[in-house]
This record gives structure tokens, sequence and C-alpha cells, in this order.
């Protein structure tokens, strides 16, 4: 009698630990599910961010990547010349004001500013797909045209950061990321 119930005793220990591990599983799906939803920025902030950089630098509206002058800008390092500046000046949007030199190299450096949060965002959130704590696939759904498009205009950005730091690991994830999401991307070398 006493061996019938130890036998059923062992046996509800054994199920008992395999839903353990079932919930345990679900658990982990769910968090990766959740953290792909909700581990990005709040929208509409990011999204302030995105109407700041359009403003400033269409980088929404254009189709080309950033070109060398307003890489320059962005970066603040470099001095321009005071045609090069005007020209960018010129590109503002019509609220922006862009009365003097100084106007616009202000605007210019806080829009580098922007795009360096804005592209450290999109990083952090690439890192998480690396790491495995978002599921890949859905961020891919979600966010993979957004990811591909700031990559490919900010990319001559993203090159001279690394060319003046050293530092060949900067916005690796997002790359990474998007080699990823779409295996070819017409005249990237790979850095990893």
């Amino acid at each position: 009698m006493w061996q019938w119930i130890s036998t059923i005793l062992s046996f509800l220990s054994l199920i008992s630990l395999i839903l353990i591990v079932k919930q345990i599983r679900d658990t982990r799906v769910w968090n990766k599910i959740h953290f792909t939803y909700t581990f990005f920025p709040d929208a509409l902030a990011f999204e302030s961010i995105e109407v700041f950089l359009d403003k400033r630098i269409s980088f929404w509206k254009r189709d080309s990547p950033l070109t060398e002058t307003e890489v320059k800008a962005l970066l603040g390092k470099s001095e321009l010349r005071d045609d090069e500046l005007h020209l960018l000046g010129k590109a503002f949007d019509s609220t922006i004001k862009k009365d003097g030199i100084d106007d616009i190299k202000n605007e210019l450096s806080e829009a580098g500013r922007k795009l360096k949060l804005y592209m450290n965002q999109i990083e952090s959130y690439c890192a998480a797909i690396s790491s495995g704590v978002i599921i890949s696939e859905t961020a891919k759904n979600i966010y993979s045209y957004k990811f591909k498009r700031a990559y490919e205009k900010a990319k001559p950005w993203i090159d001279e950061l690394r060319r003046r730091t050293n530092e060949q690991g900067l916005y690796i994830e997002l790359q990474k990321t998007i080699k990823e999401w779409y295996p070819e991307i017409k005249g990237e070398v790979a850095h990893y």
C-alpha cells in the first residue's frame, strides 16, 4: 500500500516538475515578446526626435545618405565655410530660426546631438536583439524598414564617427541586425 502511494506521489512530483519547466519556458517567451514591444522608447518621444531631424536635415524626407558637408556639420568638429553653412541653413524648415551663422551652427549642433541620441536608441534595441532579450523576427516585422532607412541615411555619419574616434565598434549592433535582416546591402564591408 505504501509503495503504491509512494509511486503516485513520485509520479505527481514528476508532473509538477514538467509543468514548472513548461511555465518557465512560457514565461521566457512571454518576456521576449513583451520586451519586443516595450523596450523601444516611447513612440511620441521618438517621433519628436524624428521631426526635429527632419526640420533641420530632412533626415526622413531624403532618399540619399547624409552628405559630407552635413556629416561635418553634425559632428561639429570641423570648421565649415560660411557659404556651406548658409547652404545647409537654406534646407531648414521655414519654422527654424536661421538669421545668422551662429543660429545655423547651433541648430546643426543640436541636430547632431539628436541624431546621436536617435542612433543610440536604435543601437540599444539592436543590442537587445543580439543578446536574445528581444525576438529578432518580431522586431524585424515591426522596425526593419525604419532601422534600415536610418542606417542607410546615417551611414556616412557613422563611418566618419568611427574614423574620428578610431572605434570600429560604434553602432556595430545596428549593423549586425541590418545584415541579419537584409543579408546584402550594396557597398557594405563587414567590420565583424
